[in-house]
């Protein structure tokens, strides 16, 4: 509705889609859906049930839209606006996908499996992608074409980062009967690690738990999610951290 209709590209798989739309000139629905099989096929792999079962909704959702929205201009004709909003309007939707546990397929299911086992952020990722694709559209669009793209991906990537609020940090202390079944899970699905020690109830006396992790706020609600399903009887503390010091390994 913004973007298409101006002739802008867009970053992740929507751009390549974007691309192979140039060159043959079918449904960009097609292409969106189709590129994503292989890649949610890594996300059932990497990335657990939860995570590939919002993203599929979401790339459904997407694809449906792609193929029922008639491509014409809404709201501007202007290419500059089209360029700001439009990029705004994916990255907040991208942002959205992914604070609730999923997200909208592409190239963000690619770059969150490596940013959970190595040393570089689903951000760092996305714009090496997105830097391809704009080398990409200058050489095929023209210069003109592809900065409009980069304001595009720019648009988006602060909106998506407004979403995520991805600088933030937090630090909780869970206390628990099942440390070990709440430790086990937190790493397995969110890849943080914990400290543990024992713990006294002050008024109960009873043998408890405590466990301090660090993580990004972006992340909380999967976090409070993980350890309400092990123990819902589990009491969680959630402090603003201002900065880490040492290994902490940032996935946004």
């Amino acid at each position: 509705m913004l973007i298409i209709p101006s002739g802008i590209l867009s970053g992740g798989l929507t751009g390549t889609s974007l691309l192979l739309h140039h060159f043959i000139p079918i449904n960009v629905g097609y292409f969106y859906f189709g590129l994503n099989i292989p890649l949610l096929i890594i996300a059932y792999k990497f990335l657990g049930n939860k995570f590939i079962f919002y993203t599929i909704v979401s790339t459904t959702l997407l694809s449906a839209f792609l193929f029922i929205i008639p491509i014409e201009p809404i709201w501007t004709e202007n290419t500059l606006l089209a360029a700001i909003f439009g990029g705004g309007l994916t990255g907040l939707g991208n942002g959205l996908a992914l604070r609730t546990g999923g997200s909208q397929g592409g190239f963000d299911i690619l770059s969150r499996a490596i940013a959970k086992r190595k040393n570089i952020t689903v951000g760092k990722m996305s714009m090496i992608i997105n830097m391809c694709i704009v080398i990409l559209s200058g050489f095929i669009f023209g210069s003109e074409i592809a900065l409009f793209t980069i304001l595009s991906i720019l648009s988006s990537m602060k909106l998506y980062e407004l979403v995520l609020d991805h600088v933030n940090r937090i630090s909780v202390l869970i206390i628990t009967e099942k440390g070990e079944e709440v430790n086990d899970t937190i790493n397995k699905e969110l890849y943080r690690g914990t400290t543990m020690w024992d713990a006294n109830g002050g008024y109960t006396h009873d043998n408890k738990i405590v466990l301090f992790c660090v993580t990004a706020k972006g992340e909380s609600r999967q976090l409070k999610q993980i350890v309400k399903s092990v123990d819902k009887k589990a009491f969680v503390s959630i402090i603003s951290t201002d900065n880490v010091i040492g290994k902490f390994h940032s996935i946004w």
